[in-house]
Formats: C-alpha cells, sequence, structure tokens
C-alpha cells in the first residue's frame, strides 16, 4: 500500500510527536498519540496503547479521525495476561468491517479461535459461508453457526441458525428469511 504525499508528510510529522504518558505506581498504563483528534498513520503504529499493571499490553487502538480505523490489520487488539491474543477486531471510519475474513476474531486463552463474526459496513453479512463460527475450545470443531445478510439472519438454502454436538452431528436448528424465524 502506497500513501499520499500529504498522508506521508502526516506520518512523518508524527514520528517526532511525543505521545501523552499516563503512568501508575511508576509503570506506564497508557500511550496515547493525540492530535486534538485521536489519530496516527497505521504504518507507524497505533494511537492508543494500554497497559496492564506488570507492564505486560493489554490493549492497542488505531485511529484515524477520531474513530477505530485500519486498513492494513485490525484497528483493535486486546491481550489476555499470559501475553496471548484476547480478541482482534477490523474497523473502517468506526464501523466494523472487513471484506477477505471475519472482522471480529475472539480467541480462548489457549490461543485456539472461540469465535468469529464477519461483518461488512456495520452489520453481520456473508454471502459464501456463515458469518458467526463458534468453535469448541480444544479441538477447533464449530459447535455453533449463524447465516446472516445485511445484518439480519438469512438463509434460503438450509438452517440459518445450527448448533452442533462435538462429534459434528446437529443437536439444534433454525430456519431465518430477512431476520424472521419461519416455524
Amino acid at each position: 500500500m502506497s500513501l499520499s504525499e500529504t498522508e506521508w508528510k502526516k506520518g512523518f510529522i508524527q514520528l517526532f510527536k511525543l505521545p501523552i504518558i499516563t503512568t501508575e505506581n511508576g509503570l506506564i498504563r497508557d500511550l496515547e498519540y493525540k492530535n486534538y483528534k485521536r489519530y496516527r498513520n497505521s504504518l507507524i503504529g497505533p494511537a492508543y496503547i494500554t497497559y496492564y499493571k506488570n507492564g505486560d499490553i493489554l490493549q492497542k487502538l488505531y485511529y484515524e479521525n477520531d474513530k477505530l480505523h485500519r486498513l492494513d490489520g485490525p484497528a483493535r487488539i486486546d491481550y489476555y495476561k499470559s501475553g496471548n491474543i484476547y480478541y482482534k477486531t477490523y474497523y473502517k471510519n468506526g464501523e466494523l468491517h472487513r471484506l477477505d475474513g471475519p472482522a471480529f476474531i475472539c480467541y480462548y486463552d489457549n490461543g485456539n479461535i472461540y469465535y468469529e463474526i464477519y461483518y461488512e459496513n456495520g452489520k453481520k453479512h456473508r454471502l459464501d459461508g456463515p458469518a458467526r463460527i463458534d468453535y469448541f475450545k480444544y479441538d477447533n470443531i464449530i459447535y455453533y453457526e449463524e447465516y446472516y445478510e445485511n445484518g439480519k439472519l438469512h438463509r434460503l438454502n438450509g438452517p440459518a441458525v445450527i448448533w452442533y454436538y462435538e462429534n459434528g452431528n446437529i443437536e439444534h436448528k433454525e430456519y431465518y428469511e430477512n431476520g424472521k424465524l419461519l416455524l
């Protein structure tokens, strides 16, 4: 990804700006890069970093024009105390959004995916599979799926909500069209 000359100059100037640092008991609690609005070129690094009391990173936030925003990766990353990622969220102009994968990914403390949700322009949405997928903790087997189109539970060729047993058999299913439960 290349930057325009204006974006490059703005990012270069930010390299020389010092963050607002908040400390607690001698340790850094927050780092925030601010210029009246939360903004920092994501190629330089996050606009806001929060730390656990032991100094490990708790959260990284990427902003543009005071809105969560990042095109080259997740705009918000939260961590367990162990250092493993708790969840990653992708934002565009303050809305959950990602076209090439899930926009919200939550992890178990062991690093396996707990659930993932696909969003476009702030709405749950996916045409080529379930928009939400939940997994069992230790074996990455799917235990729950939801199909959404434009923020509404919807599926024409099968159930829109499915619960699975750990052996892969279906435990329960529900049918929806345009957000309405079909009986």
